[in-house]
């Protein structure tokens, strides 16, 4: 035997009205398909339906014997094309009245061209769905994207991300093209992750010479951190933001990586990591600590917290920020 779906909500309450009045009409929708179940809430949904009925009675025996596009057309004079289609993809549960209102505006309108075009690709159409599409930007409202974010928080923090990422160099319509291949969440962080490494860093506070070479694309941070077994690639969102800048020290024997960071206008030097992590030569910190401090770099001061630039980055992504810890 199938199993039914409960109905709950404002819709249970029409339903045991309705029942009174035409007693079978809740057996009737308890045994209906989700898709009539929806048909039949946004007709109850409207405040003033274009087709009313004299009775409750009438009105039950109505519903529980006419089609769902006669239904449709009770509800609104004019039902917009594919607005039975959306309501149809919408899950087993029934959503609160202003959803099946707010979807019909949305459809039989003009002012959201990107969201009516994205709607009929939908494979699920439900409020969170609706408001995810709503937030992001027109280009960014392609069905895979729509589908994969959880969130409104999400969808801003998308929307963030390509506009940085644009700004900084990464070419806009390659990371339109990939994003139209998102599957869930899962890929959304690794898209963050992929395009953070696709782009030049600010410009590094510290001149290079011989031994000291600055680190200035994304990529080769990338590829510094595997080459020394470090974190450091977690800190992209932060040299994004100009906060943190690292370079490759060398000596005759020896080098590490130098990590400087910029707090309340100032850069101050942070620490240096040899492979692993291991504290490096004695030597090599010594020289080119007093190299940076030749150019201002000193030892770190107080830490300062404020809004930081490229926080989307590091929610997407996991990636790390050394004063809040993952994610902040």
């Amino acid at each position: 035997m199938t199993s039914i779906t409960p109905i709950v909500g404002w819709l249970l309450d029409r339903v045991v009205e309705i029942d009174s009045y035409c007693p079978g009409f809740a057996g009737h929708l308890l045994r209906a398909s989700r898709e009539r179940r929806h048909v039949v809430a946004a007709y109850l949904a409207v405040d003033a339906p274009h087709l009313a009925f004299e009775s409750v009675a009438t009105l039950g025996a109505f519903i529980t014997t006419a089609r769902h596009d006669d239904i449709q057309r009770a509800a609104f004079e004019h039902v917009p094309e594919g607005y039975r289609g959306a309501i149809s993809r919408g899950g087993a549960q029934i959503y609160p009245r202003s959803h099946y209102r707010y979807l019909f505006r949305l459809m039989s309108g003009s002012s959201r061209p990107a969201t009516k075009r994205v709607i009929p690709m939908l494979s699920r159409v439900n409020p969170t769905r609706l408001r995810v599409a709503r937030v992001l930007s027109e280009e960014l409202q392609i069905a895979p994207v729509v589908m994969a974010l959880k969130s409104v928080e999400a969808a801003r923090d998308l929307n963030a991300l390509v506009e940085l990422l644009t700004e900084a160099g990464a070419d806009r319509s390659a990371m339109i093209e990939a994003l139209e291949s998102l599957g869930d969440m899962g890929d959304v962080r690794k898209f963050a992750q992929r395009w953070a490494f696709r782009v030049r860093l600010p410009h590094h506070p510290v001149p290079a010479t011989d031994g000291y070479q600055p680190i200035d694309d994304a990529a080769q941070l990338r590829s510094t951190a595997l080459q020394y077994r470090n974190c450091m690639r977690n800190y992209v969102g932060n040299a994004l933001e100009g906060r943190s800048a690292f370079a490759v020290v060398a000596g005759e024997t020896a080098e590490a990586i130098v990590h400087i960071v910029r707090e309340n206008g100032v850069w101050l030097l942070d620490a240096f990591y040899s492979r692993d992590n291991i504290s490096p030569n004695r030597a090599l910190v010594d020289h080119w600590t007093a190299y940076l401090g030749s150019h201002g770099i000193l030892a770190r001061d107080d830490r300062r917290r404020s809004v930081r630039r490229w926080a989307s980055l590091r929610r997407l992504a996991g990636h790390f920020d050394y004063e809040e810890g993952y994610g902040a």
